[in-house]
């Protein structure tokens, strides 16, 4: 009976220390958890400050972005003028391109046929150069003949000067002789109408 009993009285301490020894655990357990879950809260509401923080400048960011967005939809809008305004300017462009193209192809034409003109331009250039040196040795040669003519001119002058100057002499004497003639027929026929007729010398007759 005492055997029994001590066995209960044991098993009751067994009991009563197992049973301490697990509200002690189980305290300690749940001062560690408590200690945890307020080392976890502490973080988390850190967590949760850095997280509000960053949601703020998220927000000021999406802000900025909003307005960014809406300042580039304003830029999207006018560049989409400009690209349509460019657009038609590029349009106008290409046909004052192939205008010009076309001018510059007219013009290329032009430039040919105007290089072919100055060709033949150069050519007869050439020729007439050639030909004005003959002509200037032609003129240099009767510039001489002419100097030589001129000469010969002064000098026939200068005799036809003299021949008149005999002339006029000669008219003088033929005058003078003519007078003498005239005198000696008078003279001759006076001394023929002193004769009787049929007695005439034969000078006296025809006059």
């Amino acid at each position: 009976m005492s055997a029994l009993g001590r066995s209960l009285n044991l098993g009751l301490v067994l009991v009563v220390v197992l049973l301490t020894a697990g509200t002690v655990g189980a305290t300690m357990f749940y001062q560690y958890s408590v200690d945890s879950l307020d080392q976890q809260n502490e973080q988390l509401r850190e967590r949760n400050e850095a997280l509000e923080q960053d949601l703020s400048e998220t927000r000021q960011n999406l802000s900025a972005t909003q307005a960014e967005l809406q300042e580039l939809n304003s830029s999207l809008e006018r560049t989409r003028g400009d690209v349509s305004q460019v657009s038609n300017n590029l349009e106008d462009t290409e046909s004052q391109l192939e205008s010009t193209q076309n001018e510059l192809s007219s013009a290329r034409s032009e430039l040919q046929e105007t290089e072919s003109s100055l060709r033949d331009a150069r050519s007869r250039i050439n020729e007439l150069t050639a030909t004005l040196d003959t002509l200037e040795e032609q003129r240099n040669r009767l510039e001489n003949q002419i100097d030589g003519l001129e000469a010969e001119n002064e000098e026939l002058e200068e005799t036809n000067a003299e021949l008149e100057t005999e002339i006029e002499t000669l008219q003088s004497d033929i005058a003078d002789l003519e007078d003498q003639v005239d005198d000696l027929e008078a003279d001759l026929r006076r001394a023929c109408s002193e004769f009787e007729d049929g007695n005439e010398p034969a000078v006296c007759s025809g006059v």
